[in-house]
């Protein structure tokens, strides 16, 4: 028993064109969908920075009125009226610079109810300024995000 086998004489190729096509879309989706991770990524990071540079701006702020309150409880506030008071959170983890702040005197409370009496320092209004930065930096050196938050602190008796 002989076999024979036929072959059609002219191929014109349908398979070939629809298979191209399939790998064409399957490439489109594959670039589509690398786009849209690749975004996905970039936002995320974005709002750690900002995420992290708030509360490195936070943190300043916190440090800033523990200045003020020992400086009440110190009452040395003589200090705030000759000059504001800058410094530093360097302790703060994981941020290209230190979160820093600056203390402004805007009041003293003073009250008395009697006259001819001493007014004894009872309080004082402050302003503190904090800023903070995130955890990358640019082709210059300088922080890619800074956030910059202010206070206004009352600390009386």
């Amino acid at each position: 028993m002989k076999i024979f086998y036929h072959y059609p004489s002219a191929q014109r190729g349908a398979v070939l064109i629809v298979a191209l096509i399939m790998l064409l879309l399957m490439t489109m989706i594959g670039l589509t969908s690398m786009r849209g991770t690749s975004l996905q990524e970039n936002m995320a990071s974005n709002l750690r920075e900002s995420s992290l540079s708030l509360q490195a701006a936070e943190a300043a702020l916190r440090q800033g009125e523990e200045v003020v309150f020992n400086k009440f409880l110190d009452n040395s506030f003589h200090e705030l009226e000759v000059a504001d008071i800058q410094g530093a959170y360097s302790s703060f983890p994981g941020v290209v610079a230190s979160p820093e702040y600056n203390i402004k005197l805007l009041a003293k409370l003073r009250t008395s109810t009697e006259a001819g009496v001493p007014i004894d320092d009872e309080g004082a209004l402050v302003r503190i300024d904090g800023s903070g930065s995130g955890l990358t930096v640019s082709a210059d050196n300088s922080p890619t995000t800074e956030t910059q938050l202010r206070s206004t602190f009352l600390v009386e008796q």
